[in-house]
């Protein structure tokens, strides 16, 4: 079961989530949109990515804000963005991201890894990394502000015991830029 935007607002109101900046024109009859920042993490051509290498993943990429300046994605390219919402969502709940049908329609693919776990900001609220990838065979402007993908609420069975800001091991808690591991 989804919430619906009566049972999202609801939630909201009891601090169950949390989004900062909140715009409630963004809400939607089952979700609520969410904007992209101007923070964005670009890999390095040529360099090989190797996950089993045991390096540093950043070492090949570089961070890039635009200061509010749209962003040109090329024809092939992958890039991390981010939100401009901070999120905090309790136990009681998981969401689930998707890319907005417009900006697909662009030939933009907004994967942003589907779901969020119970517990995510409770600690401390943060951003979300969106993945990005341009399958145009044109560049695309992405202007920071733009829509780009909704989050969706699904209450759980039961709060989850342990919620993702409380697990051992969960690596972006309060992330304030797009990271790779």
């Amino acid at each position: 079961m989804m919430l619906s935007d009566v049972d999202i607002e609801k939630a909201i109101e009891k601090g169950a989530i949390r989004i900062e900046p909140y715009d409630p024109n963004a809400l939607g009859p089952c979700s609520i949109d969410l904007k992209l920042d101007s923070v964005f993490r670009l890999y390095n051509p040529g360099s090989p990515v190797d996950i089993a290498s045991g390096h540093d993943l950043g070492k090949n990429t570089k961070l890039v804000d635009t200061k509010g300046e749209p962003f040109m994605i090329l024809p092939g390219q992958f890039i991390l963005g981010q939100t401009v919402e901070h999120l905090s969502i309790s136990n009681e709940y998981a969401a689930l991201l998707e890319g907005r049908s417009s900006v697909a329609r662009l030939g933009i693919i907004v994967h942003a890894a589907g779901l969020v776990n119970p517990g995510t900001g409770t600690e401390k609220p943060g951003r979300l990394t969106l993945e990005i990838f341009c399958e145009n065979l044109s560049p695309v402007m992405l202007h920071p502000g733009m829509r780009i993908v909704q989050i969706m609420f699904l209450p759980l069975s039961s709060p989850a015991r342990v919620g993702y800001d409380d697990r051992r091991g969960s690596r972006y808690v309060g992330q304030e830029k797009p990271e790779i591991q």
